[in-house]
């Protein structure tokens, strides 16, 4: 396989916090194969996205209590096909929204289906709502490898590596708007262009009901601030053949504390804002690293990176730690971190390795490994040290439950612990 290439079970991203402190914190069928897969076309270049008008903040599931057993428990298939699922987020054990359809680069038929959004009540999902109609051949786009990101009230958001963002509340979702045309930079030479399967993807993070950060996997950045994304800004890298695109095949990361604090990692290079401007500096990984990135920041400026097999932490006020290797078949996926002291991290085999205590564990099977949707990644959200949500693109799920769901803490950083 060609470096970069997203095909099979993806490779993924790795991750190192050797960090101790106690703190306080942080989706596949027959049925989406009916059209077949049509080119994005270009946005009419504005100045600004549409304003899109937020539907109603109620939740339409009524959460049901359960106390599942302490640890990771058994996996579970109730997701009905949707084309494949490729992302989760929860905003607490009650409350979890998947994402995923459009076009899948792991349906072998190569079709394109609805984009889908299915809510989770702590017990059960619901029934899947489109968010992103089927294509029906000519100038419509399809959604491509959707990521997603909720916040209190509840406020998600939906992207994809279209350029097109979705709001809505888990059940209820604006009219897929497409990002205003972002400046673009000469093509990265490793970019394939935009009709490649796993060319095009995007991230987001919402720390709050009015504030979201977007990234896809060619550097364009934004920023939702109310209702309005900002026009995305472009960010480049260096060649041989001079400034460039950013580029990385398959996932991207994107991490917020809140709305002046946010890191995203496109490969080997990390972005920050910080509340009026975007940086670029270059990521921690060995030269040739591949695979899918991830990030996940406890707190403003203290963050855990994955990617292949490894992990790098970087503490407020410092640089990266020098990547470790936690995951021997190098294809991490997704990485969560809701306190200092606490992180998971999943790979394209449905593995997880556990950071509690400073020490990482070794990786432990909790959901199958993907067979019809493989290529789509494995994704997670721990929205605190008690809970996190597991979700394959085959539909694949498993909930993890901590030791104390009451517990209370308070935040004390520590010194990284020496390998």
């Amino acid at each position: 396989m060609a470096p970069g290439r997203r095909v099979g079970v993806g490779t993924a991203v790795a991750l190192m916090l050797t960090v101790a402190l106690v703190a306080a914190a942080c989706g596949s069928s027959s049925a989406a194969r009916s059209v077949r897969r049509t080119p994005p076309t270009t946005a009419v270049p504005t100045t600004t996205a549409p304003t899109t008008t937020l539907p109603s903040a109620v939740p339409t599931t009524v959460p049901t209590p359960v106390v599942p057993a302490v640890g990771w428990a058994r996996p579970a298939t109730t997701l009905p096909p949707a084309g494949g699922y490729t992302g989760v987020s929860c905003i607490s054990g009650v409350f979890c929204v998947s994402v995923g359809g459009g076009a899948n680069e792991a349906d072998v038929s190569d079709s394109t289906g609805p984009g889908v959004v299915n809510a989770w009540d702590g017990a059960v999902w619901g029934t899947p709502s489109d968010y992103f109609a089927t294509p029906v051949g000519g100038s419509t786009t399809a959604p491509e490898l959707p990521g997603i990101a909720c916040s209190s009230g509840p406020l998600c958001a939906v992207v994809d590596g279209s350029g097109h963002t979705s709001l809505g509340d888990g059940t209820n979702w604006s009219t897929p708007a497409p990002l205003a045309a972002a400046p673009s930079a000469p093509a990265n030479p490793g970019d394939p262009g935009p009709d490649h399967e796993g060319s095009r993807s995007a991230a987001v993070d919402c720390p709050s009901g009015q504030f979201c950060a977007y990234v896809d996997n060619t550097g364009h950045v934004a920023v939702l601030q109310g209702t309005t994304w900002s026009a995305p800004q472009t960010m480049t890298t260096a060649s041989a053949s001079g400034t460039v695109d950013l580029y990385q095949s398959g996932r991207v990361g994107m991490s917020c504390t809140g709305d002046s604090s946010c890191t995203a990692l496109v490969g080997d290079t990390v972005l920050d804002w910080n509340g009026s401007s975007w940086t670029a500096s270059p990521a921690p990984w060995p030269s040739g690293t591949t695979g899918d990135s991830a990030v996940s920041c406890a707190a403003a400026g203290a963050c855990v990176a994955v990617r292949g097999p490894f992990v790098s932490v970087r503490l407020q006020g410092s640089g990266w730690s020098t990547p470790r290797s936690i995951d021997p078949d190098g294809h991490l996926d997704a990485v969560s971190c809701p306190t200092l002291a606490f992180c998971m991290a999943v790979d394209a085999y449905g593995n997880v390795v556990q950071l509690t205590g400073g020490a990482w564990s070794s990786p432990a099977k909790v959901v199958p490994t993907p067979t019809e949707y493989a290529g789509d990644g494995t994704s997670l959200s721990c929205p605190t040290d008690q809970f996190c949500m597991l979700l394959t693109g085959d539909g694949d799920y498993a909930t993890y439950q901590g030791t104390d769901p009451n517990a209370s803490v308070t935040t004390t950083t520590l010194p990284i612990v020496t390998p």
